[in-house]
């Protein structure tokens, strides 16, 4: 079996309008570059045409896609984690759904690897970070709010943006992390981290384009107790 030198996982939920503009720019993307690569696209209990959609792309674009499908639907964590676990690649990545970062961005994730970073996450917060469209204020004031007791209460001081859709992770990284995970929901990010910080991988955030999708999923007053009780279950975990 020959291993690629990329994994790209995506996960998805309800995205039957969107998915086939994100595969096909995720395909154009790849082939193009000189390394292989492997996409997992993990479906996370779709109740739309998205399962449906995703066989006829795996049918179309094998061996380079496969796809992943499962149901009841058990959130991004859990997709991710899936998918992650699934890889097969040297290097592995995540990206959302959407096309909130565009697949080019990936040659920055991939050199802050080689330059010696064990996780290299993807920034909306840098200096050199270019955001093209911007979330609603109440998004934007909410995810400041939440960002700096992220930050403070688990640890993470230093990092700017710890729930950018666009990380990378070494194939020994992903399994430590991934392997141990817990968080079914949004706050998978910020549980990857914490581990990565208590058991010594180096992390490096490197600067993106990046644009909000208006489609967001999440839900700002049940979404944030989901959060905050996430961030409880990781804080306390050891």
């Amino acid at each position: 079996m020959v291993i690629p030198h990329l994994s790209v996982i995506i996960p998805v939920f309800n995205e039957e309008k969107k998915i086939d503009a994100d595969l096909e720019a995720a395909l154009g993307y790849f082939r193009e570059r000189p390394y292989s690569f492997e996409l997992i696209v993990v479906d996370d209990g779709s109740a739309d045409r998205t399962p449906e959609k995703l066989a006829g792309w795996e049918r179309r674009a094998a061996p380079h896609l496969r796809a992943i499908c499962y149901t009841p639907n058990r959130g991004k964590g859990y997709a991710v984690r899936t998918g992650m676990l699934a890889a097969r690649g040297e290097v592995r990545m995540f990206a959302d759904a959407g096309l909130c970062v565009p697949f080019s961005e990936t040659a920055r994730g991939l050199a802050a690897l080689e330059q010696g970073c064990d996780v290299a996450i993807g920034s909306r917060k840098l200096a050199a970070s270019q955001v093209t469209r911007a979330q609603p204020a109440y998004r934007r004031w909410g995810s400041r709010l939440f960002g700096a007791m992220v930050r403070g209460v688990m640890g993470l001081a230093g990092i700017s943006d710890t729930q950018c859709g666009f990380k990378f992770f070494t194939a020994r990284a992903s399994q430590e992390l991934f392997g141990r995970a817990r968080i079914d929901g949004f706050m998978f990010d910020a549980e990857a981290l914490v581990n990565a910080r208590r058991l010594g991988f180096k992390i490096c955030e490197f600067p993106v384009a990046w644009r909000a999708d208006p489609d967001s999923r999440y839900r700002p007053f049940s979404g944030s107790l989901r959060n905050l009780a996430e961030l409880a279950r990781i804080k306390f975990a050891g």
